[in-house]
């Protein structure tokens, strides 16, 4: 006998299609950081750097033979200027950025002194429905700031174990592997349900297509692995072979959105098979409102995720409580659906690929799973019932990749 594990999808949900729009989404909120920004009394480790570089620039009147001896003094050699430009300022190499520069700011001879800082282009995705009305889950984590330093790595994969995902979806069929279907034993996972399509696209949406919707990793592909049927029920066999199957594919997060209130050493052992593996396993934390635990996610090698609404609280539906490591949206979530659609959904189904396109973002940067993890749960934002909804917060996507 099969029992229910699609726990992670709120029931009585609004759904609601997207109309069918010919113009650009709007642009509103969309924030760059400026990496580059500095000043003498700001710190200089804010912002990467050149390695043995520092930029300086003395006040006028200054001699030649002054401007040597200030030199001379913190050990600086003048890098030559060859370039087009005359510039106002010139370009050390020195042996400690950080002591240089504190040095020089102190010198009445210098204007300012300031590390040759690295500057990035911010990265804004054309998706026709990335904007905060539609995608405010990618907003309230700063995944949108997060991309400026990582989006992920064509060369790994999130494996969405679900009601299989639909691989011809536009938003979804550049990125999808096809896995393998554990409920028809074939190697064709296409979703019946339209749960899992759903799931794959909050976490690795075909992103900077012009089309549809952003993924919160935008460069991951998505592994497909069926081990819920159409009505999005799975045996506990199966979804512990597709575990294992995910593991041995060599994926390097698991997303399960999916449980249920069973202990069970075949689940568990799977979890940790993946763990063990390097995996990082992400689960939804269930939706009854409670603080029961709930199965995968309540085990120790699984980063078990509430839901919260865009004002950022616990949503009613939830379930809660010190087991439940960090919160991601979850409320009225905009995605991918079967039959080329987007809708909103509701449930900790929805948060957790929050969580594990994030994850991606973090092994794509090269981390472990312990590293991984780590990170996720370090930077965490603050919230309403840290130590007593969850143990760690609402995810920070930005701040984790920097972290």
């Amino acid at each position: 006998m099969k029992k229910t594990w699609l726990g992670g999808l709120v029931i009585a949900v609004l759904v609601l299609l997207f109309p069918v729009v010919g113009s650009a989404a709007e642009s509103e909120g969309l924030l760059g950081n400026s990496p580059g920004e500095s000043a003498v009394n700001k710190s200089i480790e804010k912002g990467k750097y050149a390695k043995g570089e520092v930029i300086v620039k003395f006040k006028d009147k200054v001699s030649v033979s002054s401007k040597n001896k200030v030199l001379a003094d913190v050990g600086a050699t003048l890098q030559a200027d060859v370039d087009a430009v005359a510039s106002p300022f010139s370009v050390l190499e020195v042996n400690n950025v950080e002591e240089v520069v504190k040095a020089l700011s102190n010198n009445p001879n210098v204007e300012y002194a300031e590390p040759n800082y690295e500057l990035h282009a911010t990265w804004t995705p054309n998706d026709t429905y990335f904007s905060t009305s539609y995608q405010y889950g990618l907003f309230n984590t700063d995944a949108n700031l997060a991309w400026d330093v990582a989006r992920g790595s064509s060369g790994q994969e999130v494996a969405v174990l679900d009601t299989g995902v639909d691989y011809n979806h536009p938003d979804l069929n550049g990125k999808v592997i096809r896995g393998y279907d554990f409920v028809q034993n074939d190697n064709y996972p296409m979703d019946q349900n339209g749960h899992g399509t759903h799931v794959a696209g909050i976490a690795a949406a075909e992103t900077n297509n012009a089309t549809g919707i952003a993924g919160m990793a935008p460069n991951t592909r998505i592994l497909a692995v069926r081990v819920l049927d159409a009505n999005g029920s799975g045996s506990l066999a199966d979804i512990a072979d597709g575990i294992i199957y995910a593991a041995d594919a060599g994926a390097e997060v698991i997303n399960l959105s999916l449980g249920c209130n069973c202990d069970t050493q075949t689940l568990e052992d799977a979890v940790n098979y993946a763990w063990n593996s390097g995996v990082v396993v992400v689960a939804a934390a269930g939706n009854d409102g409670v603080s029961t635990t709930f199965e995968p996610a309540s085990y120790a090698n699984v980063i078990a995720v509430g839901a919260v609404d865009s004002n950022n609280q616990k949503a009613s539906f939830s379930n809660w409580g010190t087991w439940v490591d960090v919160m991601a949206p979850g409320v009225d979530i905009a995605s991918t659906y079967p039959g080329n659609s987007y809708v909103y959904l509701s449930g900790t189904s929805m948060a957790s690929p929050f969580v594990a396109g994030q994850a991606a973002l973090l092994t794509g940067q090269g981390r472990s799973n312990s590293q991984v993890r780590a990170a996720i749960e370090n930077t965490a934002d603050s919230m309403s019932g840290v130590g007593y909804y969850v143990e760690h917060g609402l995810i920070n996507a930005n701040d984790s990749v920097r972290y």
